[in-house]
């Protein structure tokens, strides 16, 4: 990590435990080299820091274009590793943009639904995840983040702020993102969820 980056980070993490009674389970699943994609639910404008905290290296975070139309927050997420995604259409220069990263050998924070699920539930994902992961032949572990929507219950202690990651999924290695592909993202993206909505059944 960084200087920044880390001061940032422990502080975060002992903030959210004495506040919140923050806690970390199965972190020992995330890869401490190479590129892999962090996959997590998405239920608050809290989970990148959230779930971020509960990870033991550097990450990119791929977040929406809007959030720079702010220059002194975008020059601020900016100088956390955040990526301005277009997310009315397919933006291929971002997908590019984190392939390049994993193949450098970082991880990249991504969201596969797309969005804030307002209800708590999982939503349908997005087969970018996918697309990614096999381009860049880079393993996926799956997260899944609760409370982050309720820190005033959490900050009482009446529910849980906590961030749980699974086993890695580990894509078939794929050289390009012509159609003949689309069904083999489908399936990495859809494992991923699978895996995703088994920590939330463990949470429950």
């Amino acid at each position: 990590m960084r200087f920044h980056y880390k001061i940032s980070w422990h502080f975060l993490r002992f903030v959210e435990r004495i506040l919140f009674g923050f806690k970390v389970t199965g972190s020992d699943a995330i890869p401490r080299s190479g590129g892999v994609i962090i996959a997590s639910n998405h239920v608050s404008y809290c989970d990148p820091p959230v779930v971020g905290s509960g990870v033991p290296r550097e990450l990119t975070f791929m977040a929406k274009e809007e959030l720079f139309s702010n220059k002194a927050f975008g020059w601020l997420i900016g100088r956390y590793n955040a990526i301005p995604l277009k997310r009315s259409v397919g933006d291929v220069g971002a997908l590019r943009k984190a392939v390049g990263i994993l193949k450098q050998g970082k991880a990249v924070l991504m969201f596969p639904e797309g969005t804030r699920s307002l209800t708590g539930r999982l939503l349908k994902p997005k087969p970018g995840i996918g697309m990614i992961a096999s381009l860049a032949s880079a393993p996926v572990v799956p997260a899944y983040v609760t409370g982050s929507n309720r820190l005033g219950a959490a900050f009482l202690r009446k529910a849980p702020l906590s961030v749980s990651f699974g086993e890695p999924v580990m894509p078939a290695a794929s050289g390009d993102a012509g159609p003949e592909s689309r069904d083999g993202y489908t399936k990495v993206t859809e494992e991923v969820m699978r895996r995703i909505a088994d920590l939330a059944k463990n949470k429950a």
